[in-house]
């Protein structure tokens, strides 16, 4: 048996699992990591399409991925820097425009497709001589003793990492770090329980090219069966495509997923009231179930709990990755203050911490998004009124819109 001593080992090869691994290797050099994924694929970037999946990544999520050494290769393949954004409701004349001019910089943000970070961090942990990246793992069993965590797959016949026999590695870690999505076998093993919030609602995502150009604008259009979001792509010679992201009740996305593109597209641009006309092509669709999920404490003995592992959110504000790559930061910085007492990472005063630093902070989003859902479906008069004249409210105070897009650029 393949027994390998690590100082953190990190489960889950995701966005946010990935920029923990680099982020810690980068700034603690000293550090013994390792990254274990379950899945043996490696991330590409289509030459001729988009992945319809993206992010929409705030100034301080950029920063964290420039400070890794990976913004570079994101910039240089492919993104959207968008600068200004439309919000309206459906039902009303509510509506709020966002300029990055308010704040006298560039852009609000940066539309990136998710392979694209996937490909840009994947390199970079390639490159980084103290991560130990291992694909094809599984995680199966583990037990804790002395106080170090002993984690090892039960898949020996997957391609685990060069230059091992086909014995089922074991490795031995100081802090173990769960970054291994919504459904996190390492929130499972502490035994961490979850409060969990069903919205009824599927996203459908996929990729429309318009007849008109984008803008750079991103566009959101609140109906009461759920918000719509058309976010610019660019890279591949034109202005004219967007990712989609129609979050839809249950019973909507089920008569949608099953239109062909044709009808599909047609019921898009009616739903978006052709602002950028004619919907002339849909990708691929893709769906999934929504739903909010926040873990009770995000920590247990020598481990941590990162990104969707801690909570998920609603998409209609964007914010679920950026919130993860906040959990990445202030972990990073718990640990460096560690190691600079010469205390163990996986301390509890270190990861009671880290909780305290960002589980307040993730609530308070989540809340929020929810209470955004709640107001924005809500079909009745009185808060049609109400959320309208917030629009309205919103948009005549350059003082709010400044204080709202300076927050959101710094989650």
């Amino acid at each position: 048996m393949n027994r390998q001593r690590m100082d953190v080992t990190i489960v889950g090869g995701g966005m946010v699992g990935m920029a923990q691994a680099a982020l810690l290797a980068v700034r603690h050099p000293q550090l013994r990591i390792s990254l274990l994924e379950a899945s043996p694929v490696e991330p590409r970037v289509s030459p001729d399409g988009y992945d319809a999946r993206v992010v929409a990544l705030t100034e301080a999520s950029r920063a964290l991925l420039e400070e890794v050494g990976v913004w570079q290769h994101i910039a240089g393949q492919r993104e959207c820097p968008y600068t200004q954004m439309r919000v309206w409701d459906a039902e009303g004349t509510g509506s709020v425009y966002f300029d990055c001019g308010d704040v006298k910089l560039p852009n609000l943000g940066h539309i990136v497709e998710n392979n694209v970070i996937l490909a840009a961090l994947r390199a970079r942990i390639d490159e980084l001589s103290n991560v130990e990246l291992v694909t094809g793992f599984k995680l199966e069993s583990w037990w804790r003793d002395c106080g170090l965590w002993h984690l090892q797959s039960r898949s020996p016949e997957r391609d685990v990492v060069e230059g091992l026999d086909n014995q089922s590695p074991v490795f031995t870690t100081r802090l173990l770090i769960g970054a291994d999505g919504a459904r996190s076998r390492v929130r499972d093993m502490l035994r961490i329980r979850t409060r969990d919030v069903e919205y009824q609602q599927t996203a459908l995502v996929c990729v429309a090219k318009c007849e008109q150009s984008h803008q750079s604008t991103a566009w959101q259009r609140f109906l009461n069966t759920g918000p719509l979001a058309f976010l610019p792509l660019s890279g591949l010679g034109d202005d004219r495509h967007c990712a989609v992201v129609w979050s839809a009740d249950d019973s909507l996305a089920r008569e949608l997923v099953m239109l062909d593109d044709k009808a599909f597209a047609l019921n898009l641009e009616k739903a978006f009231e052709s602002r950028l006309g004619t919907i002339e092509s849909v990708s691929e669709r893709f769906s999934f179930a929504l739903r909010a999920r926040h873990a009770e404490s995000y920590f247990g003995p020598g481990a941590a709990l990162i990104g969707d592992a801690a909570h998920s959110i609603h998409p209609l504000a964007g914010q679920g990755v950026n919130l993860g790559f906040m959990d990445v930061l202030v972990l990073t910085e718990e640990v460096g203050r560690a190691l600079k007492r010469e205390i163990s990472p996986a301390h509890a005063s270190v990861l009671s911490r880290y909780q305290r630093r960002r589980r307040g902070e993730n609530a308070a989003t989540l809340k929020a998004m929810s209470t955004f859902k709640s107001l924005f479906g809500a079909g009745d008069l009185h808060w049609r009124w109400l959320r309208n004249t917030g629009l309205s409210m919103v948009d005549a105070s350059p003082l709010l819109k400044k204080r709202i897009i300076m927050r959101a650029m710094s989650v």
